[in-house]
């Protein structure tokens, strides 16, 4: 029999492998798409990009998504508070809207539904750091606490006074930041702490 903890691992790496294809489709988009400059142009710009920078942010987008979602339901699974329950089922939804990123582009036909699904997809990732980041503290997993802590002061300011382009390349950094960390507290803690 498969114990509670291999479950949460397995859900853990398959968030880890999320952040790390994001971070390559993006380092990828950006190596072929020698016009996109961060700050100035949003990163959805990759995926009408005349280049291989399409195909990668585009699939990147998808996969990363549907791994967010796979790792929001386990987070919520293996939830020991509410907040962890809540954040689980936000980022399961705000997965489903990141790889709708890929699907609807910025081109003109589907950019109206892109930037709702991009909307979304900002609104729940942030507000489901903020739900774990109390279900952390309530926990007494301080030090995890501390990183979302970090993350959302740091998203605050980043969104009151910088563009567009700027919130969203500096917010998605953060929130791989602090998935990896998410992450890898499923992986340390022991079968009952979840």
């Amino acid at each position: 029999m498969i114990s509670l903890k291999d479950h949460s691992a397995l859900f853990a790496w398959l968030g880890l492998v999320a952040v790390v294809v994001f971070a390559m489709a993006w380092i990828c988009a950006a190596s072929v798409d020698t016009a996109w400059h961060f700050g100035v142009n949003n990163l959805s710009e990759f995926g009408i990009s005349d280049t291989a920078a399409r195909s990668y942010f585009n699939y990147g987008c998808m996969i990363t998504g549907i791994l967010v979602t796979v790792f929001g339901a386990g987070r919520t699974a293996f939830a020991i508070n509410i907040g962890h329950a809540l954040g689980g089922a936000l980022l399961f939804s705000g997965g489903i809207a990141l790889a709708l990123i890929g699907v609807y582009t910025m081109a003109p036909e589907t950019n109206e539904i892109h930037v709702i699904v991009a909307l979304t997809a900002a609104v729940f990732i942030f507000a489901a750091i903020v739900a774990i980041t109390f279900g952390n503290w309530y926990a007494n997993r301080k030090l995890l606490a501390g990183i979302g802590i970090v993350v959302i002061f740091c998203m605050i300011p980043i969104a009151l006074f910088l563009n567009i382009p700027s919130i969203e390349g500096y917010g998605i950094i953060l929130a791989l930041i602090w998935l990896t960390a998410e992450s890898a507290s499923m992986l340390i803690y022991k079968k009952k702490d979840y």
